[in-house]
């Protein structure tokens, strides 16, 4: 019996000793791992862990934070009132992506105070009037529900997943406390409404919403103010004033891209996680002020080019922030071409090859009588979006890689148009509709008041999935109309037409350049008809086409001449056969 205690004693000893050495080596390694995912969070973005010298994790930590130093000073030394820093060691972040639907708010609304219970209170009143929860609403609290905790309950409650907020207004206010010397000299932020934006972005951040910074560009009243050498001139002397009297910073002045740039960085490491420029562009009434007003650092450019030359610049000073980078566009440049009529700097591929959005405003409202065949294109919310962004898409499908088309739509009533209709919930999301139709699922509701009725977003039982018609492509274009339009184009010389009907192997990238080729060649296609159209069977066509082409080189005529059609980017495309000249001429 004396025995078989002392066996359990002995053995309860060693499973004593075992257990305690299993806890030392796992403290140990413990140690380890915390030591070494310190080290790995110091490193640079691209950094792996193969990249630590064996057993020096602090060696190499240091090196690293000594090189940021240094890089740090010598970008003080650079940017000097326009200085922020890098995001810190260890803290760099992957961009992040959503197919982003949103509101619009105003630093002032963003930096209402909040009540999460009154969010959810209003989230489940959402619910109720949209039928997904059973019972009737309470609409007990809806008084007391400021704009914020409405827009915050949409997002909850809705398919609306970011918001597009003011961090640079209208006025030229930046709406928060700044970090960035320049900001502070010039007191640009003197009212700042979202100074407590921390706990705003905590909650978006904890939610899933993305954010989006709105920085307004080149109107800038404010700024234009204070540093009015950074104006656009007058050639008489002093600063130009458009017709509202409104002063406007010079597009094409590097201070002002600084200036702005610095703006953007802040919103980055503050927790956006995009920058959106607005009025990127030029004050419109060209025709006006264009003699009487120079601007310096133009260097030659056209203005369309001096927009560009920001855009490749923001994109390229931001990429370390890790933020997306988009343009709002007037809507009419959706059809306009190289600028003209309006002269103010925005033409289409110029911006989309340069953002990763590109967010026409389409508002309806905006549109001018007999525009898209409408005598009042405020009266035709679902027509008037359809119809621009189409050609939307086709600019786009003429380029290797545009920015993504995010729309603003009209979310509020123009009473100052003749004929105007309300834009209720009914009207606005027409638009949406119109977008999500034509594969176009990103959106921006613009509502200066920040007004938004939750039943805008019950639409989809109103998209039809059948717009399509069998052998159309994504502009609803059948393989007929495409070749009619190509050949009308040859004839009437619309370089601009032909260009988005070429597919983008078979000619110049740059429109300037093609444009070139074309009049070298001075190609007229005399006269034409499409003798039939046939299906090839793989997603392509063959047009056989009757026509008499001239040149510089000869005459050629056609008389069974086969025209490929073929889908580029789900847009149909031309491609011409080889001409053989006759004659010279």
């Amino acid at each position: 019996m004396i025995q078989n205690e002392r066996s359990k004693r002995n053995v309860m000893k060693k499973n004593m000793l075992l257990l305690i050495t299993v806890l030392i080596l796992s403290l140990l390694f413990a140690v380890y791992a915390a030591q070494t995912d310190k080290v790995q969070a110091s490193l640079p973005e691209n950094t792996t862990p193969n990249d630590v010298a064996p057993g020096q994790p602090g060696e190499k930590q240091e090196d690293l934070l000594a090189e940021r130093e240094e890089l740090e000073k010598q970008r003080k030394e650079q940017l000097g009132e326009f200085y922020l820093p890098l995001p810190p060691l260890g803290q760099e972040r992957t961009i992040n992506t959503v197919k982003a639907k949103a509101l619009y708010l105003t630093g002032h609304v963003a930096g209402f105070s909040f009540d999460e219970d009154n969010v959810n209170y209003y989230a489940e009143y959402i619910s109720s009037i949209s039928g997904q929860s059973q019972g009737p609403a309470d609409t007990s609290r809806i008084a007391k529900i400021n704009k914020l905790e409405k827009a915050l309950a949409i997002c909850n409650s809705t398919e609306i997943n970011a918001l597009v907020i003011d961090i640079k207004n209208d006025n030229g206010l930046v709406v928060w406390n700044s970090d960035i010397e320049i900001v502070n000299q010039i007191k640009s932020n003197w009212n700042t409404p979202f100074k407590n934006y921390e706990k705003l972005m905590d909650y978006l951040k904890e939610k899933g919403i993305y954010c989006i910074a709105r920085i307004v560009a080149f109107k800038d009243p404010y700024f234009a103010a204070q540093k009015s050498d950074h104006a656009i001139q007058l050639k008489t002397g002093g600063a130009y004033k458009d017709r509202s009297g409104v002063v406007w910073v010079n597009p094409f002045d590097e201070y002002v891209w600084k200036y702005l740039i610095a703006i953007s960085r802040e919103a980055a490491l503050r927790g956006f996680d995009e920058v959106q420029f607005d009025y990127v562009r030029f004050p419109d009434s060209a025709k006006y002020y264009n003699p009487i007003t120079e601007f310096p650092g133009r260097d030659n450019r056209d203005k369309d080019e001096g927009i560009e030359d920001f855009l490749k610049y923001a994109r390229k000073e931001l990429e370390p922030y890790q933020v997306h980078v988009s343009a709002d566009v007037f809507g009419i440049i959706t059809r306009s071409w190289d600028d003209k009529p309006e002269d103010i700097g925005q033409t289409w591929r110029k911006i989309a090859n340069h953002v990763d959005y590109i967010c026409p405003m389409i508002y309806p409202s905006h549109y001018s009588a007999g525009l898209y065949g409408y005598q009042v294109p405020d009266q035709q919310p679902y027509r008037v979006s359809m119809l621009s962004l189409i050609e939307a898409l086709e600019r786009n499908a003429a380029q290797k890689e545009p920015g993504i088309i995010r729309a603003w739509y009209q979310g509020f009533t123009a009473p100052w148009i003749k004929g105007h209709i309300n834009y209720d919930a009914k009207a606005i999301s027409d638009q949406i509709v119109a977008g999500m139709e034509l594969g176009v699922d990103e959106y921006i509701i613009w509502n200066a008041s920040n007004n938004y009725d939750p039943r805008i977003f019950f639409y989809h039982d109103r998209i039809n999935k059948n717009i399509r018609k069998s052998g159309e492509d994504l502009l609803l274009r059948s393989p007929e109309a495409t070749i009619k339009k190509y050949l009308d184009a040859e004839k009437n010389r619309r370089n601009n037409v032909l260009y988005l009907l070429t597919p983008i192997a078979e000619r110049q990238d740059d429109y300037d350049e093609f444009v070139v080729e074309m009049e070298k060649r001075q190609l007229v296609l005399k006269n034409y008809r499409v003798l039939g159209v046939e299906d090839n069977g793989d997603g392509t066509y063959t047009a056989t086409v009757k026509g008499d082409y001239h040149s510089g080189l000869g005459t050629a005529a056609l008389e069974e001449a086969k025209y490929k059609i073929i889908l580029e980017k789900d847009v149909y495309k031309v491609i011409k056969p080889e001409i053989v000249w006759e004659a010279a001429q």
